[in-house]
């Protein structure tokens, strides 16, 4: 029953073939359905057949040429079973190679007595001169490219354009607010990484290792295991594209009758939704708010169907520092079998140290198993400078969608795990140099200043007539509207504004969002001060008559 071309390939290759030929098949299903293999007719539509094929394929030569119809040929015999087992069993290798060779052997080998990722949060912070000293011994060990030796990734003219452009990058950092220490450090590790890629791993290992490194860490931080893997991008956008773009397409896969896909947000949740929506064919339905700003959960419920694969939160939402019910709507995740993304791009890197120092903070990270992936921003709250972030997913079976890897390039096998190609090196050197100086007790101590002087704050605020704060929010951040119909927030903004502060304005309702900051912790009171007078300056005046807009 096999042709004598399958029952060879059987013979060399039984591990692999287990079905019949296509030609063979057509053959045997014409006789089941004449239902006589013997007859003179079944003979003759064999011949036919073949005498069939043989003249179209001398007409697709005539047609296209022999360069073409042997192309055309390789494709039919790449899309038989056997030879398409073969291929994609090949192919299979060598992604999982280039997998392996973008995350790195600390990830791999991510197995730990207490289940807690491999590199935990430090509890205390190492010393300056210990973190230079490993940055250095690992990047002592590389193929540099001033010493002639690299033939890629770095295109320098020389040491000379090198400094002038590391001056006018170091130039631009501002204070963090947290020392001198911490920023020296930071300016080491970007000057020592400032030429380094993270396209390829292999030829910058240090880089593969603190990024991993980055990754358990953040993964210790946000309550995750030993499965869970993540990335380290440019951002909270990218962060966030990416696991749009990675829910996207395990929905092609799983879901496969979705071909109108929608994520279900709160109205709160971060534009780049939107944007990534935009980019990848997705759309965003926002549901509703409730009274205290958190996303209405009930309204929420009601508004999943067939196109959602995904439902996203804020941890907390930026504009008014609320957080959603994360608990709440993880049920709704739960109960309809969908994934569940945490923005915690501006919260991230606090939320765990104020819960740490006291403070009541809802569950929002990886504690709540519907859970499925966190974004944190490390050059917030993190402290790191632009750009930083990391994508957090519960397993790597959600996190194999996010990777593009592809074959047939005749520079080689390409494969990056985020939306770019090259990565500067110096923003991973730096942010891993900073979590490894802070530790957690670095955090917590920063966290209770800034928590002190964001109450201090907000106390004011509602001590202030005709002002309050929207909501009731977890961290620092906050925002103040009016509470008297005649006094205009937005102007009080602006006499605040002449002030020396610089504060950003909310829409639908008016209101002025306030992100609490190291360098805050001494102008609190000061902040306060200068906001009763703003008010006391607008309330009862006809502010904008006595202040014309000026072309």
């Amino acid at each position: 029953e096999w042709c004598f071309y399958c029952e060879q390939l059987v013979r060399r290759h039984r591990k692999f073939c287990m079905s019949p030929c296509p030609y063979t098949a057509v053959v045997k299903a014409t006789k089941f359905l004449t239902g006589d293999a013997n007859s003179p007719s079944v003979s003759k539509l064999e011949h036919a057949l073949t005498l069939a094929v043989g003249a179209a394929a001398i007409h697709h030569v005539y047609t296209y040429g022999v360069k073409s119809s042997v192309g055309s040929v390789v494709r039919f015999v790449r899309g038989l079973p056997l030879v398409r087992s073969l291929v994609d069993s090949i192919l299979k290798g060598e992604v999982d190679g280039a997998v392996s060779m973008l995350v790195g052997d600390a990830e791999q080998d991510n197995t730990t007595s207490d289940g807690r990722p491999v590199v935990p949060f430090p509890d205390k912070g190492m010393s300056a001169d210990d973190i230079i000293g490993k940055m250095s011994s690992w990047s002592g060990k590389e193929t540099s490219g001033p010493n002639g030796r690299l033939f890629a990734y770095v295109y320098t003219e020389g040491m000379e354009q090198s400094e002038v452009g590391l001056r006018a990058q170091l130039g631009q950092l501002q204070a963090s607010g947290l020392g001198e220490h911490h920023d020296a450090l930071i300016r080491r590790a970007l000057s020592d990484y400032i030429h380094h890629n993270g396209l390829n791993p292999t030829a910058f290992p240090s880089l593969r290792k603190m990024e991993t490194d980055i990754v358990s860490m953040s993964a210790d931080m946000c309550n995750g295991d030993n499965n869970v893997v993540g990335s380290v991008t440019s951002g909270g956008t990218e962060s966030i594209l990416m696991a749009v773009k990675t829910y996207r397409d395990m929905a092609r896969k799983l879901r496969p009758w979705v071909t109108e896909p929608e994520i279900l947000a709160p109205i709160t949740i971060h534009p780049a939704f939107e944007k990534a929506a935009h980019y990848f064919n997705l759309k965003v339905v926002h549901a509703p708010l409730s009274q205290d700003l958190g996303v209405d959960v009930a309204a929420m419920a009601k508004m999943v169907n067939r196109n959602t694969v995904l439902i996203a939160a804020s941890a907390p939402q930026y504009p008014h520092g609320v957080m959603d019910p994360i608990e709440r709507i993880a049920q709704i995740a739960r109960k309809h079998g969908l994934p569940m993304h945490v923005d915690a791009c501006f919260g991230g890197y606090m939320l765990p140290w104020v819960e740490a120092v006291g403070y009541s903070v809802p569950l929002w990270d990886f504690r709540v198993p519907e859970v499925t992936s966190i974004s944190c921003d490390l050059h917030k709250y993190g402290y790191v400078p632009k750009g930083a972030s990391v994508v957090l997913y519960k397993s790597e079976q959600i996190r194999k969608y996010q990777f593009f890897v592809y074959s047939d390039w005749p520079g080689g096998l390409f494969a990056s795990p985020s939306m770019a190609g090259s990565r500067p090196g110096g923003p991973i050197a730096a942010a891993w140099a900073v979590l490894k100086l802070t530790g957690r007790e670095g955090y917590m101590n920063v966290c209770r200043q800034i928590m002190a002087a964001t109450r201090t704050m907000i106390e004011g605020v509602n001590s202030t007539q005709g002002l309050r704060i929207m909501g009731k929010p977890v961290m620092t951040a906050f925002a103040i509207e009016s509470a008297d119909p005649s006094l205009n927030v937005l102007v009080v903004a602006d006499v605040m504004e002449s002030k020396g502060w610089k504060l950003e304005r909310n829409q639908a309702p008016p209101s002025v969002h306030c992100s609490i900051l190291p360098h805050h912790r001494d102008l609190a009171e000061t902040f306060v001060d200068d906001l009763k007078a703003a008010v006391q300056e607008v309330s009862g005046t006809d502010w904008l008559q006595r202040h014309p807009i000026r072309n």
